[in-house]
């Protein structure tokens, strides 16, 4: 019988994994395959970040969720993928063989397109990963002891703004609560045509509004920017501005991840993976992909580049369609093949 493998288990592959549980008969395996131990809710990990919620609240252990779902679950980091030969390869551990496979990896963080942005060797922080919202966390407590001027944005490339907005504002909240807003200049810089695009052009009364909001609260913004570089307390712009900092939160352009890259025609150049409507790649009729990790065009034309935004309800629906076309593909179920919508839904 099938050997149906999910690779990540984020917000699409998660999802994904239960839907081939639930609609393929027993027979059929569905195997699970995550570098990560936990699933974590990754819009939860700004409220980490602040230190306003404990990790362990917005994490489940993957181990314990697969038993339960009855998913054959592999932990490890996917090193190569051979479709060709209908494999991949898993960091220390044999080759597994799939009938179909399901890629929901989410995204590769890509800190190498600008000197010195991300927390591992780079002076700006992020919230993509637990690691990344602990180390934010401890130097929040730090900087409340003595607080200066607050740089957050998003590198060009991005995509995905919301969480930029959502960091911003919590972080006037947090020091207004504390007495300190008076202290910390708060810049917001942008790639964004306008504050309040979004990714996404047209959103009725985004730009007013969040302009607005942005005024009120005393966040200045830059938007139509390219950060150039990251120093030690200053973020440059390829227009030769300096943004002094004592604290940066930056969110980086997404790329595919490693395994897909190294695979010619699996993905694009910067390795995300281009899909029919119904998740299946154009190529090899056995390979899906459901969330970060597929090819959406960005419609609009930008001064700087900017990526289109994939949210969580986005990545579930195509998700349980790719697992729902899988099942149908193995005559699990008797049914026309779904196409999701990707009506977005963001709260920020």
């Amino acid at each position: 019988m099938a050997n149906v493998v999910v690779i990540g288990a984020g917000l699409g592959g998660l999802p994904a994994a239960y839907e081939l549980r639930h609609l393929l008969p027993s027979e059929h395996t569905v195997t699970l395959v995550s570098e990560q131990s936990e699933f974590t809710f990754i819009p939860g990990l700004i409220q980490v970040a602040f230190n306003l919620k404990p990790l362990a609240q917005v994490q489940l252990g993957l181990a314990q969720l697969a038993h339960r779902h009855h998913l054959n679950w592999v932990p490890g980091k996917v090193t190569a993928l051979d479709p060709a030969h209908q494999r991949l390869t898993v960091e220390g551990q044999e080759t597994i063989a799939y009938d179909y496979l399901l890629i929901a990896t989410g995204a590769s963080l890509a800190w190498d397109w600008i000197p010195g942005t991300g927390p591992h060797g780079g002076y700006t922080h992020s919230v993509c990963t637990p690691d990344h919202a602990l180390e934010a966390r401890q130097a929040w407590l730090a900087f409340l002891e003595n607080p200066g001027p607050i740089v957050v944005g998003a590198a060009p490339g991005a995509g995905c703004f919301g969480p930029a907005y959502e960091f911003a504002l919590i972080a006037d909240q947090e020091l207004r609560r504390r007495g300190l807003r008076h202290q910390a200049p708060i810049t917001y810089v942008t790639p964004e045509p306008y504050a309040g695009h979004l990714g996404v052009s047209g959103v009725k009364n985004a730009r007013e509004l969040t302009a607005e909001l942005m005024q009120k609260r005393g966040i200045e913004v830059i938007d139509n920017a390219t950060i150039a570089a990251v120093e030690p307390q200053a973020v440059t712009l390829a227009d030769g501005r300096q943004l002094p900092f004592d604290y940066a939160m930056i969110l980086p352009a997404f790329q595919g991840a490693q395994f897909i890259r190294a695979v010619p025609g699996l993905g694009d150049e910067k390795g995300f993976i281009p899909i029919l409507p119904t998740q299946r790649h154009p190529q090899f009729a056995n390979i899906y992909a459901a969330g970060v990790s597929v090819k959406l065009a960005q419609p609009d034309v930008t001064s700087v580049p900017i990526g289109l935004p994939k949210s969580g309800q986005m990545a579930e629906a195509m998700a349980t369609a790719a697992a729902h076309n899988i099942a149908v593909d193995l005559k699990a179920i008797n049914a026309n093949p779904q196409v999701p919508t990707l009506e977005a839904l963001c709260f920020a």
